[in-house]
């Protein structure tokens, strides 16, 4: 036990320990005469070193001495040690350090052997906060050793680098990032060095361009021969020259995109950024853009599908309107008249568009046409009726057209007949809503998983049996959340999962299985996993029906010891029934003597299995056994019987087993003893002794005031049951004394 003097006592303090902070005063508090390092006043000249550096290093630093590796550290150890500080000082090195002990303990080893080592960036897992953790550090172990040149400890000066070791891991990351960002980058990009422009790095997508040609290390002119000509080569040399980078847009170029086929025709927009050391000067060229081809085909196809789109406009069932900046209608399409069943649209025409919307959808109206006039676009639903009052849904785009210079001149409207989507979402809802009100109403727990096997519905059973709400489930995979590990804490594959099987071998699955509660325990459940197939047969997901069967499996259980409860019981009490019988009948002297004692004994049976069948077979109290064997023979008035002791269970073995022993006291001394008179007593007292264990019962028979008792000339079956048969059922001992004042009888037995 390590002993800590005072804080405020006042020995004298060695010029060694003198300062180092906290540690310096709880080193000079320790009482060090109780531990194997002695008192420092003895310390050997190389510890009392080591712990004046030690005390006033700024570094952390700790040192072990002696057999025990006692532990010393000064102030800037201690965050180290986290919750272990400040109980870890003087304490042996493996104990203080016994979660890292199996890592470290041959590196210590291999100190103590005299042999120094240097660690740099070590990873050391630990337990110093309560929790597991991963922490690294760079330390060096040094032996040290003492006046007779011998090794008696050791010295180490060390450092965390968990935040150094953890912020190089994400520069690297970082690093592979942007790396894995160029690399997969949509537009082309590449990276030239020097004035020869020499290929450093070149993206997938500009090999795509170029036709996937070896290009590192290669100049431009060289690995490019194609674009000679072109004047690309003469844009690189003069934004080197220059230092300002060089725009092209639509640029066609002329490129050989596999060997030996004919030049292929592209357009790119591009940029030359000239790149540009800390004195300014141009070091390479950054080359960044994207191959338009496709887009610049996309717009002549565009020019030549206008007069096709103008064609097809009025045959849209869309309304497609054109509004003036102030929001007129100035144009609507013939498909638009038609849905919005406008005869004339002359009618209408030079009206304020906003005004055919009324209620909060004028507000949506007014707010979409504020958008698209400030450049951008604003979409909205609402219900409004058609010119001759017809009630209908519609989905509504507002965007802006532009002029040439960019400038917003009109508004697109487009609105599209949306009624019966609405009429089938509300169907749909409602039938939503009873569905959910069957689910939530359902005792069995419904999931449902899409063709993922992701969780995507879950019904309130299901909530309340596995502790998580739809929200934290939603879009998991059920397995992983409530199925992911088994009840010996191993981990459960997917692959074993005999629910999952119901998706892809496309059948119905039925089991039964234990799943994970939220709060970490296990439950069995039965279940019943089944594909869900679309139209066409195919299948789109599972739906999985879930029962808790705890109660069912609890009961089970409770059944099946109930029955082999009962077959111990039955056997036990007709061996009981088979013995009381066997030496009745052995030692009654005639048939009627055979008859009264068998149905006093299997009376007195009958008695103590009442009391046991009222406690469920558990226990029995031994005052109403007692009061049970001697109730027949109390008479009217007469107080004959004096019971005395502390309520106790027993054991149903003990209880029978007692129970028929005081049947037999009782029985033998109705013909022979204390009541085969009018004066004689009977006083059963009973104590119990807690000081051993098991407890044991020590219980006492005394009759007085009967017949003179004298020692029996053979010893008959009640006086063998009670001292043979009733020590051997109780563990215990039993003895039967014939004083002449009356029979006494003792048990001693412990309770179990």
């Amino acid at each position: 036990m390590l002993v800590k003097r005072p804080l405020d006592a006042a020995p004298a303090i060695p010029s060694f320990l003198k300062g180092g902070g906290e540690m310096g005063a709880r080193i000079r508090a320790h009482d060090w005469s109780v531990t194997p390092l002695g008192d420092p006043q003895i310390w050997p000249q190389s510890l009392r070193t080591l712990v004046r550096v030690m005390l006033n290093a700024q570094q952390p630093m700790f040192i072990v001495w002696g057999p025990e590796l006692a532990f010393l550290y000064n102030d800037a150890y201690a965050p180290i040690f986290g919750a272990k500080h400040p109980d870890a000082l003087g304490r042996p090195f493996a104990e203080v350090w016994s979660d890292i002990w199996s890592q470290i303990k041959l590196l210590v080893d291999s100190t103590l052997e005299g042999k120094p080592s240097w660690h740099e960036d070590l990873l050391i897992p630990m337990r110093r906060h309560g929790y597991l953790e991963q922490a690294w550090f760079s330390f060096s172990y040094t032996p040290v050793w003492d006046e007779n040149d011998q090794i008696a400890g050791m010295f180490c000066a060390v450092t965390e680098t968990t935040d150094k070791v953890l912020a190089e891991r994400r520069n690297v990351a970082e690093r592979q990032l942007l790396q894995q960002m160029f690399q997969q980058a949509p537009g082309i990009m590449a990276m030239l060095r020097g004035r020869n422009h020499v290929f450093e790095l070149a993206n997938d997508a500009y090999l795509r361009l170029v036709g996937h040609r070896e290009l590192a290390g290669k100049p431009v002119r060289e690995a490019l021969p194609e674009l000679e000509g072109q004047g690309f080569f003469e844009l690189l040399d003069e934004v080197h020259r220059t230092g300002e980078p060089f725009v092209g847009r639509g640029v066609p170029v002329r490129i050989q995109r596999e060997p030996g086929s004919l030049l292929e025709k592209r357009f790119v927009d591009f940029i030359y950024q000239p790149i540009k050391n800390a004195d300014g000067q141009v070091t390479g060229i950054f080359v960044e853009g994207y191959d338009v081809t496709e887009a610049k085909h996309s717009v002549e196809a565009l020019r030549a599908s206008e007069e096709f789109n103008r064609r097809i406009l009025d045959s849209s069932s869309d309304c497609i309107k054109v509004l003036d900046s102030d929001a007129r209608l100035q144009f609507m399409s013939q498909g638009g008249m038609q849905v919005m069943e406008v005869d004339n649209f002359g009618t209408i025409q030079g009206c304020d568009w906003r005004s055919f919307w009324s209620g909060p959808e004028h507000g949506k109206a007014r707010q979409a046409v504020e958008t698209a006039l400030a450049g951008g676009t604003a979409r909205f639903q609402g219900p409004t009726p058609t010119a001759k009052g017809t009630p209908k849904w519609w989905d509504v785009a507002v965007t802006p057209i532009r002029g040439a210079h960019g400038e917003v001149e009109k508004l697109l409207s487009v609105s599209r007949d949306i009624t019966g989507t609405k009429e089938a979402e509300e169907a749909l809802r409602q039938s939503q809503r009873r569905l959910n009100a069957v689910l939530n109403n359902a005792s069995v727990s419904i999931f449902l998983m899409d063709e993922r096997q992701h969780c995507v519905y879950m019904n309130a059973a299901a909530e309340k049996l596995t502790g998580y709400t739809l929200a934290e489930v939603t879009g998991r995979p059920l397995h992983d959340v409530i199925h992911h590990t088994r009840p010996d804490g191993s981990h459960f594959p997917l692959e074993d999962c005999l629910i999952d099987r119901a998706f892809p071998d496309e059948h119905q699955v039925q089991g039964e299985e234990v799943f994970v509660h939220k709060d970490g325990s296990f439950y069995p459940v039965a279940f019943t996993a089944s594909p869900i197939p679309d139209e066409e047969a195919n299948t789109i997901g599972t739906i999985i029906e879930v029962r808790d069967i705890r109660a069912e499996k609890k009961a089970q259980e409770h059944q099946r010891l109930l029955i082999n409860e009962l077959n111990h019981r039955v056997k036990n009490t007709l061996a009981t029934v088979q013995s009381i019988t066997s030496q009745t009948l052995r030692n009654a002297a005639t048939a009627q003597d055979a008859k009264d004692a068998l149905e006093g004994r299997l009376l007195a049976l009958s008695r103590t299995h009442d009391v046991l069948t009222r406690e469920n077979w558990e226990s029995a109290e031994l005052r109403e056994i007692v009061e049970q064997a001697v109730e027949p023979y109390r008479g009217q008035g007469e107080d004959r019987f004096h019971l005395e002791g502390p309520w106790i269970r027993l054991p149903p073995r003990m209880a029978l087993a007692l129970a028929m022993a005081l049947q037999e006291l009782a029985t033998n001394a109705g013909k022979y003893g204390a009541l085969s008179n009018v004066t004689g007593m009977i006083r059963v007292t009973w104590e119990v002794d807690d000081l051993q264990v098991p407890a044991r019962l020590h219980l006492q028979w005394r009759e007085a005031g009967g017949p003179i008792v004298a020692p029996p000339t053979r010893r008959g079956f009640g006086t063998r049951l009670i001292e043979r048969s009733l020590a051997q059922d109780l563990n215990g001992e039993a003895q039967i004394l014939f004083a002449v004042t009356g029979v006494v009888c003792t048990v001693d037995a412990p309770i179990a």
